[in-house]
Order: C-alpha cells, then sequence, then structure tokens
C-alpha cells in the first residue's frame, strides 16, 4: 500500500495547481523511505517493563516533543493539538506489543467538528500525525477524573480503525466504534473489543495558557497473550479511570520511569525495566514521493495542469512539506507515466 495514499487535484490557488497526500487509505510507514527526523527538546521516550512474578506488560511513553512538532506543523490551535497528543501517544503504545518491528496506523474517524485524526507509528518511536481541522476552537468542558478536559464534543461518534505491518508481507486491520470520543478510551476499547486483550490504556496531555504541550505522556497495561491476568489490568484500569495518570502528569516534565513510579507507585506489585528507546517525529515524504503522487493522476489530468496551470505543488498532509513542480518537470513526469510497461518477467 502506497504510503502517500492517493492525491487529489484541488482548485488552484493563484498560478499553482495544488494537491495533497497524506493517508486518505490508511497505510504504516516506510522506515527504509528518506524523511525528515527533528530532535525535539524533550527527551521523548518508551519504556516497556513487566509486572515482577506476574504475566503483565506495562508500556509508558512521554511525547511532550512530539505532540509540540505535530501541533507546529499544522499550526494546531489547542482543542486539535490535545488531540494530536492523544492519538501519537495511543498510536505508540499501540506499536510496542511485538518484539519485532512493527507499524501502525491508527485513525480515529469521527463526525464532530475536529475531523478525522490519523497516526502511523511504529515500534522504533517514530510517529507523525495530522487532524483533518487543526484551526478548530472549542471550550472543552472538564471531566471529574484527574479534571481533564474532554475531547468527546469534538471528536464525535464514528470508528476506530487500526492496520498492523509486523513485516509479514500482510498487514492486519480491525475497526470499533467510537466508544467516548477522548480518543484513549476509543482505543482500549478497540483492544479490547477487536484484539481481545485484556487491557487497560490511558494518554493524555497539559496544554498551557499559550496553547502549548506542556507535557504528553501516556500508559498501557496490558495481560500477556495465553495468560489469566484480567484482574491486575483491572486494577490498573481503575487507578488510570480514577485519574492517576493525569495527577501525575500535572506535577509536571519527567521521565517515562518516574511517571510510572507516580502513576502506580507499588500498587501494581514490583515493575521490572525492560528496555527503553527514544522516540522522535519523523515524516518519510520526499520530492521522489511527491512525484509519483502526481503520476497517479495520469497522462490526461498531468496535460491539462500543464496548460492550465504551468505548474504544481503537493503538500503532504502529515508534515505540511511542500514540494514544488514546474512545467518541465511536470512534462517529464507525464512522459514517463504514459511510457507502456514492459512485458512480464
Amino acid at each position: 500500500m502506497c504510503p502517500l495514499g492517493v492525491p487529489t487535484r484541488r482548485l488552484a490557488e493563484g498560478p499553482s495547481a495544488r494537491l495533497r497526500y497524506g493517508v486518505e487509505v490508511p497505510s504504516g510507514i516506510d522506515d527504509g523511505a528518506a524523511g525528515d527526523e527533528d530532535a525535539q527538546e524533550p527527551n521523548d521516550e518508551i519504556v516497556r517493563s513487566l509486572l515482577a512474578d506476574r504475566p503483565v506488560r506495562i508500556v509508558v511513553v512521554t511525547t511532550t516533543g512530539v505532540a509540540r512538532e505535530a501541533a507546529r506543523r499544522h499550526e494546531a490551535q489547542p482543542t486539535a493539538a490535545l488531540a494530536l497528543a492523544r492519538g501519537m501517544t495511543a498510536g505508540l503504545l499501540l506499536a510496542t506489543l511485538t518484539k519485532d518491528e512493527e507499524r501502525v496506523t491508527l485513525q480515529v474517524l469521527g463526525d464532530g467538528p475536529l475531523g478525522g485524526l490519523t497516526v502511523d507509528a511504529s515500534s522504533a518511536g517514530r510517529v507523525r500525525a495530522y487532524v483533518k481541522n487543526p484551526e478548530l476552537v472549542l471550550s472543552l468542558p472538564r471531566l471529574p477524573a484527574g479534571g481533564r478536559e474532554s475531547l468527546s464534543a469534538a471528536v464525535g461518534g464514528g470508528v476506530v480503525s487500526v492496520i498492523r505491518d509486523v513485516g509479514l508481507g500482510e498487514n492486519f486491520s480491525g475497526q470499533t466504534s467510537i466508544a467516548s470520543g477522548e480518543i484513549d478510551e476509543d482505543v482500549e476499547h478497540y483492544l479490547e473489543a477487536s484484539e481481545q486483550i485484556p487491557s487497560a490504556l490511558a494518554c493524555d496531555a497539559i496544554v498551557d495558557r499559550d496553547g502549548r504541550i506542556a507535557f504528553s505522556a501516556g500508559v498501557l497495561v496490558q495481560a500477556l497473550p495465553g495468560s489469566l491476568a484480567a484482574e491486575h489490568v483491572e486494577a490498573a484500569r481503575e487507578l488510570l479511570g480514577g485519574g492517576e495518570l493525569m495527577r501525575a502528569i500535572a506535577r509536571g516534565p519527567q521521565d517515562a520511569e518516574q511517571l510510572m513510579s507516580e502513576t502506580f507507585g507499588e500498587r501494581l506489585g514490583r515493575i521490572r525495566l525492560l528496555d527503553r528507546r527514544p522516540v522522535s517525529f519523523r515524516c518519510p515524504c520526499s520530492r521522489e514521493r511527491a512525484a509519483g503522487s502526481l503520476a497517479i493522476l495520469g497522462v490526461n489530468e498531468l496535460a491539462s495542469m500543464i496548460v492550465e496551470d504551468g505548474q504544481a505543488e503537493v503538500i503532504c498532509n502529515f508534515c505540511r512539506a511542500r514540494y514544488q513542480f514546474d512545467d518541465a518537470e511536470l512534462e517529464n513526469i507525464r512522459r514517463e507515466t504514459g511510457k507502456p510497461s514492459g512485458p512480464p518477467s
């Protein structure tokens, strides 16, 4: 599946035709492609651990830097910035469930004013995301548990879609209805209903008075496959549902290990750390991929674009990178697109 999705032509704005590409059709990250990886000031990380002597894994991720980077690129207002933070955190948690390299595309497709949220994440800690309406301004009510802001009215009803690529040449996908519109609760519902694994998941962020993400993080507690550990997961769900993560986040920025301690203490038992890895914003878009998205339009549409507009601009949905093509470059793409393919080998 093409990571760029299928491009669509937009009305020309000024002298150039504009295209957007992203994952209109969901897809995973192609880590082999060139991309731009930006260093975020906070040390975002993923920490994986187990409960000692119990078949339960705990994954904690901090995402302040990548959430800020996504919000900056999309010029997101606070509501959309919070949705990006929760979504990127949930996507990274979903991508850490196997020992091997895993890629996950998470989509929360609600009918609320925020529009759809799409996240691409990998188990290596690379993530990118976008929302349909980053400019949304909406007053968010606060929920009793931990005092966190509710995204329900912004997200609305709809579906949660997850596609997993575990490198076996085949994608695994699932879909459930949106449970609450809070994003993390919807992903937890997906894990329970679609993948049928006892799971407790919570993601949240603090947005400061300037509309900037002050701290963003999340936790996943999950029974190991084939184990009978539902009671331990339920204990974690009660703590998270009672606002323990939000209260820990409200204490200010901290690393993942400290956040885990602040959230659970010793109430789940002794925790044994397995590994930690950095988290970074990364988008594998490139000029070559942008040219490929233009080629999908076909020779007739390209010819029309050359005559009517004389140039084209392709904009990446995920990172907002812009790629300009003049008439000569468009003609080269048209000619290459129109060449007959050779006989099958």
